[in-house]
């Protein structure tokens, strides 16, 4: 299964889902797509783009991490337990390595899949774009 995100400004990039690692989030991913949103850059984790999201099927904590790395795709959402919930849910895309933080501190979240190698010149540009320009309309698709 792969993820495809198409950018406004220009760009597509494709990530391969890790559905044996995360099968219950690729699960809950596909059937919330396609998703029309807007990618923002988050700050509190460095060189992250998210894009928020309310889907209807919360999945829970799989292959979980606060370390992320430049392709990384991850699913996050205030998780039960942790602390004070606010409803914020995103899937994110690391275009460098980075400790995954909020607000409140370390982040742990589910990471669902890869973009390959070959197109990080791409994330890299597209991340740098929303952090330098703001957010900007996107579509995700799962194929």
């Amino acid at each position: 299964m792969k993820i495809r995100f198409e950018f406004e400004r220009g760009g597509v990039l494709e990530a391969t889902v890790l559905e044996d690692k995360a099968p219950e989030t690729a699960r809950a991913v596909a059937a919330a797509a396609p998703i029309s949103a807007t990618v923002y850059q988050a700050r509190w984790s460095g060189k992250e783009i998210f894009v928020p999201l309310d889907i209807a099927t919360k999945p829970p904590r799989e292959n979980q991490t606060i370390r992320a790395g430049i392709g990384d795709v991850i699913y996050f959402r205030e998780w039960e337990g942790s602390y004070q919930r606010t409803g914020f849910e995103a899937i994110g895309l690391f275009y460098g390595n980075e400790i995954v933080r909020e607000w409140r501190g370390d982040a742990p979240v589910n990471v669902i899949g890869r973009i390959d190698p070959s197109e990080f010149e791409l994330l890299e540009i597209i991340g740098d774009r929303v952090w330098r320009k703001g957010g900007e309309a996107i579509a995700i698709r799962v194929e």
